[in-house]
């Protein structure tokens, strides 16, 4: 016979997790839930309830929250980007999403903002190096209470550029890439400003799509272009 699920009630959620978060409520649960991030079953009564998987999801939207630099945004692309299995006798789910503990927790999705040392800090980064970065405008600071901060969306940014200053590679070199970027969006650019100037209701939402789909075509290929010249260059010394 099948073992009936247990439900649990959006208070008994908020009980449960107030220890360790102390800033959970039921209407943040109500809004990660309109973000898309948890889908509640409900009762004949419409109250919402929630099982094992979903106790599982929240406490893992949580944990990237108080854990991890990453705004809800991000979050969500990590869970949709892979297949989702939660598995419960596997508490460290965040190895399915190939994370490691070198980021902190920011609360609010959007444009939240993070002290720059800090990440620094946990990041072990050279502190010479990363003022270069700033200087060659890589990455984008803002000065906000006399504190230097990033956009918590930077900290993707920042992780690569750290795995690839092991290899020596410095900001001036990423500077050739930053540009090359640059130009690369005022291409995209100029295929979609005809659209968001149309004026149709609908011009941002088409816009913002066809954006994505260049965006990730034109690094498809990148990829490939790049990785058939690697291939090239390495037979050549087999």
């Amino acid at each position: 016979m099948k073992a009936k699920k247990t439900l649990v009630t959006i208070n008994e959620v908020v009980k449960k997790f107030k220890k360790h978060y102390p800033d959970i409520s039921a209407s943040k649960i109500r809004f990660l839930e309109s973000e898309g991030l948890l889908e509640p079953k409900r009762t004949k009564s419409n109250y919402r309830v929630y099982d094992k998987e979903d106790i599982r999801r929240l406490e893992f939207i949580l944990k990237m929250q108080k854990e991890y630099y990453l705004p809800l945004r991000i979050i969500k692309e990590k869970i949709s980007s892979i297949d989702f299995q939660l598995g419960f006798k596997n508490n460290d789910i965040t190895k399915q999403l190939n994370f490691d503990s070198i980021e902190d927790s920011d609360e609010t999705s959007g444009d939240t903002y993070i002290d720059i040392e800090s990440i620094i800090k946990k990041l072990d980064f050279d502190v010479s190096y990363f003022n270069e970065l700033i200087e060659e405008n890589i990455v984008n600071v803002k000065e906000i209470n006399g504190m230097r901060k990033i956009r918590s969306s930077e900290l993707e940014l920042i992780k690569i550029i750290k795995e690839l200053s092991k290899y020596g590679i410095q900001p001036k070199n990423l500077k050739f890439f930053e540009n090359f970027s640059i130009r690369e969006s005022s291409f995209i650019q100029q295929i979609v400003l005809p659209i968001l100037m149309s004026g149709s209701s609908e011009a941002y939402k088409k816009a913002e799509e066809i954006v994505q789909d260049i965006e990730i075509l034109l690094s498809n290929f990148r990829h490939l272009i790049l990785r058939r010249e690697d291939k090239l260059f390495l037979e050549k010394y087999k």
